[in-house]
């Protein structure tokens, strides 16, 4: 039997990400995304909302492991991924990733919601 051990939400707005873009901070090499999210996003039909949706599973992984934010660098450990059947899936390194063996995470479960402006995520953490 599993037992939950967080849960994360994030809602971002597709022009709110189009504006970050727009001034660059977050694809630079101190940004939020890694190479292969960024790499993902760019060669996609809706770079905006692909953007979105990583941004979004970050947050919501944070937010439902329940740890503060000390730099930029900690987003960059929560990569979202697609799986071979086109699944999205949650990669993690460093200090997220300790974090979530101290706690007894076993399994991550990630719903990702695209609209035509928005886009949300939940992440659930079970032991």
């Amino acid at each position: 039997m599993f037992v939950i051990l967080g849960i994360g939400t994030d809602l971002i707005e597709h022009v709110r990400v189009q504006r970050e873009l727009d001034q660059g901070p977050w694809t630079d090499g101190d940004g939020i995304f890694t190479a292969q999210e960024i790499a993902r996003c760019r060669g996609c039909k809706r770079p905006v909302a692909r953007y979105a949706a990583c941004f979004a599973a970050k947050e919501a992984t944070l937010k439902a492991i329940g740890i503060e934010i000390p730099d930029l660098a900690m987003f960059r450990e929560v990569e979202l991924g697609e799986d071979r059947e086109g699944v999205h899936t949650l990669l993690l390194d460093g200090r997220v990733k300790e974090k979530c063996e101290e706690l007894g995470v076993r399994r991550i479960n990630l719903s990702i919601a695209v609209a035509r402006k928005l886009t949300g995520a939940m992440v659930v953490l079970e032991s």
